[in-house]
C-alpha cells in the first residue's frame, strides 16, 4: 500500500472481513487504495499539493501523513473492498462511514475544513486558494 497501512484498515474493521473479501485477488486492496487516493487527489487539487502530499514529486518524498486523510481513505477503501462481495450484503455503518468520507472531503474543498498540509501553487508560486475568480457573463460585475 502506499499511504495506508494494513494496521489503519484493521483500526476500522476486522482483519477477517477485510482478508474474507480479498482474499481471491491479491491486489484488491492495493487497487482500491489507489482509485481511493485518486477520488481524494480530485477534491484536494485545487487546495492542495498533491503530489508532495502523495509521495509522487521529483525527486520522490514518503508520502505526508494527515490523520484526516487516513481516515477518510481507510473508509474509502474498505467500502470498495467490502463492495466487492456481492454474496455479502454492506452493513449501514460502512455506507454511513464512506458517506462521511466524501462529506468531509466536499468541506475540504470548499475551504470549511483546512488542513496542515502545503497548498498548491499557481505559476507565479501563489497559492490557489488566493485565486479571485468572478463572472464575465454578466456586466454589471467588475473584478
Amino acid at each position: 500500500m502506499k499511504y495506508l497501512s494494513k494496521d489503519d484498515l484493521i483500526t476500522d474493521s476486522f482483519e477477517r472481513f477485510i482478508d474474507e473479501s480479498s482474499k481471491d485477488f491479491s491486489e484488491t486492496i492495493d487497487n482500491n487504495e489507489a482509485r481511493s487516493i485518486a477520488l481524494v487527489k480530485s477534491y484536494l487539487a485545487d487546495r492542495y499539493a498533491v503530489d508532495i502530499i502523495f509521495g509522487e514529486n521529483t525527486p520522490p518524498t514518503p508520502p505526508l501523513r494527515n490523520e484526516l486523510l487516513v481516515d477518510i481513505i481507510s473508509k474509502i477503501t474498505l467500502y470498495k473492498i467490502f463492495r466487492r462481495n456481492a454474496a455479502r450484503k454492506l452493513p449501514n455503518d460502512i455506507k454511513e462511514d464512506y458517506e462521511w468520507a466524501i462529506q468531509q472531503l466536499t468541506r475540504i474543498n470548499s475551504g470549511r475544513v483546512l488542513l496542515d498540509l502545503p497548498p498548491a501553487l499557481d505559476d507565479e508560486g501563489r497559492p490557489m486558494s488566493e485565486t479571485i475568480w468572478g463572472d464575465l457573463t454578466n456586466p454589471d460585475f467588475y473584478i
